[in-house]
C-alpha cells in the first residue's frame, strides 16, 4: 500500500483528534471528582458524566460508519456540534455558570434534563438540514442564485437554532421579551427562506415526457459506418491447377504418346 493510500484524510483526522481529547478529558474530571468528592452526590454526576461521554463516543462512531457520502464536511461538523453538547451537558450536570440554585431538587433535574433534550434536537435537526438541504440546493444548486438562496438560508436556519437553544443553556440569565420576538422573527424567515427554493425547484423547466437524460456528461454519437459490399471481399474462384514438373507433354495429332 502506498503512502497516498494509507493517508487518512483531514476531516476523519480533525474528528479523531477531537473525540480523543474530549473523552479524555471528561474521564479525568470525572476520576478526580469521583475520588475527592462527596460520594451521596457528585459521584451520581460523575458517573452521569461518563454516561454522556459514552453516548457521545457512540454517535462519533456512527458517524464515522456512514461518513463516505458526499457530504464530506458531515464528519468534522457532526464531533463538533457533539463536542458542544457534551459541554452543555457537563454545565449543567454540575451545576455551571447560570445554571438553578437548587440542584438537589428532582423537579430541577427533570427541567434540566428537558432542557438538555431540547437542545440536542434542536442542534442534530439544524445539522440534519444542513446536510441534506446543503448537499440539494448549495452544492447541486442549478444556478448560482440557488446557490446563494441556500446559504443563506441554513445561516438563517443555525441562527434560529442558536436563539432558540440559549435560553433553554443557561436559564437563570435574564432574557428580555425583544429576544423571544427575535427568536420569532428568525424562526419566521427561516421558514420561508427554506420553502421558496422548493418552490422554485417544482417550477423549473423539465424534459419533456419520455426523453430521459442520463446524468453525466454526454458522449457525442456518429451515425453508423456503411459496410462495403460484399462483392469486394468475396473469394476468387478456382482455375484449372497448372500441369505436372514432370508430366508428360500432350500428343501431337496423328501420333501415338510417347513412352
Amino acid at each position: 500500500m502506498t503512502d497516498t493510500e494509507a493517508r487518512r484524510p483531514r476531516a476523519r483526522s480533525l474528528a479523531l483528534y477531537l473525540t480523543i481529547a474530549v473523552l479524555a478529558t471528561s474521564a479525568m474530571f470525572g476520576a478526580v471528582l469521583i475520588v475527592v468528592g462527596d460520594q451521596a452526590n457528585i459521584a451520581g454526576r460523575a458517573w452521569l458524566t461518563l454516561l454522556l461521554v459514552g453516548a457521545f463516543a457512540g454517535a462519533v462512531a456512527l458517524d464515522a460508519t456512514a461518513s463516505n457520502g458526499p457530504n464530506r464536511w458531515y464528519l468534522p461538523a457532526s464531533t463538533i456540534t457533539n463536542a458542544a453538547l457534551v459541554a452543555v451537558g457537563l454545565l449543567k450536570l454540575w451545576n455551571g455558570v447560570l445554571q438553578p440554585d437548587d440542584t438537589a431538587d428532582a423537579r430541577v433535574w427533570a427541567v434540566q434534563f428537558w432542557r438538555f433534550a431540547g437542545v440536542v434536537v434542536l442542534a442534530r435537526m439544524a445539522l440534519l438540514l444542513t446536510q441534506v438541504y446543503g448537499l440539494r440546493f448549495v452544492t447541486r444548486a442549478s444556478s448560482r442564485v440557488s446557490s446563494v438562496g441556500g446559504v443563506v438560508t441554513l445561516a438563517l436556519v443555525w441562527a434560529t437554532a442558536l436563539v432558540l437553544a440559549l435560553p433553554a443553556i443557561l436559564p437563570a440569565a435574564s432574557w428580555p421579551d425583544w429576544w423571544w420576538r427575535l427568536a420569532a422573527a428568525t424562526t419566521l424567515v427561516a421558514t420561508v427562506a427554506a420553502v421558496i427554493p422548493l418552490i422554485v425547484r417544482a417550477f423549473e423547466a423539465k424534459p419533456a415526457a419520455g426523453v430521459s437524460q442520463p446524468p453525466g456528461p454526454q458522449l457525442r454519437t456518429y451515425p453508423p459506418y456503411p459496410f462495403p459490399d460484399a462483392g469486394m471481399y468475396a473469394h476468387p474462384q478456382p482455375t484449372a491447377a497448372p500441369p505436372a514438373m514432370n508430366a508428360p507433354p500432350p500428343a501431337a495429332s496423328g501420333f501415338p504418346p510417347p513412352q
